[in-house]
């Protein structure tokens, strides 16, 4: 097993050969979430070797992947803050993409990633429907209470008479537990350690 100090230095020589191009090659296409796009990238020689995937050669693949992973360290720290709406939809259309073109050796890994995240975003989709459903049913009983209220006191005038609805809690927002992402982005790690050395 590689030790931390040696997956650092891989990730920090791999964020170099993307920043500045492997010597003898011209850096590769940045997409916006730092994952080249192959279809920029590809040479001659991309459709001459499926072990690199969409990527051609295995410089190529290795220089994807390292920014693949640098990417995908940062996803669970992106899943806590993800907006309900489409977040997570961002996140999981980055890992696909990067899935259609990885090394069909840890292709499986990219989808198992995206799997979930999708399942997170299911539930966060459903807190927040739950969310909205409360809030709208708190705001509705609000202002029955509140010509309730205005009717009531006028035939009954009881000063200091309390209302009796209580409001219902907001459930919490699920938490993302990265263990499982964790393990798929480790044997991506592997690969790369072991394939590029």
């Amino acid at each position: 097993m590689v030790n931390r100090s040696a997956r650092l230095a891989l990730c920090v020589s791999a964020a170099a050969v993307l920043m500045f191009g492997v010597a003898a090659c011209s850096a590769p296409d940045v997409s916006p979430t730092v994952i080249p796009n192959p279809s920029l990238t590809a040479g001659p020689s991309a459709s001459t070797n499926a072990e690199w995937g969409a990527y051609g050669t295995k410089d190529d693949a290795c220089a994807a992947v390292a920014g693949d992973v640098l990417t995908l360290a940062l996803a669970p720290k992106n899943l806590a803050l993800a907006d309900p709406d489409g977040g997570v939809d961002d996140i999981d259309d980055t890992i696909r993409t990067a899935a259609a073109s990885a090394p069909p050796a840890i292709a499986a890994n990219y989808a198992q990633l995206s799997a979930i995240v999708r399942t997170y975003g299911q539930a966060l989709s459903s807190w927040n429907d739950e969310v909205e459903a409360i809030r709208a049913s708190a705001s509705a009983t609000a202002s029955a209470s509140a010509s309730s209220s205005a009717s009531t006191a006028t035939a009954n005038p009881t000063p200091g008479a309390p209302a009796t609805s209580t409001p219902t809690p907001e459930p919490e927002r699920p938490a993302f537990v990265d263990t499982a992402f964790e393990a798929q982005l480790d044997s991506i790690k592997n690969w790369l350690s072991d394939t590029c050395g």
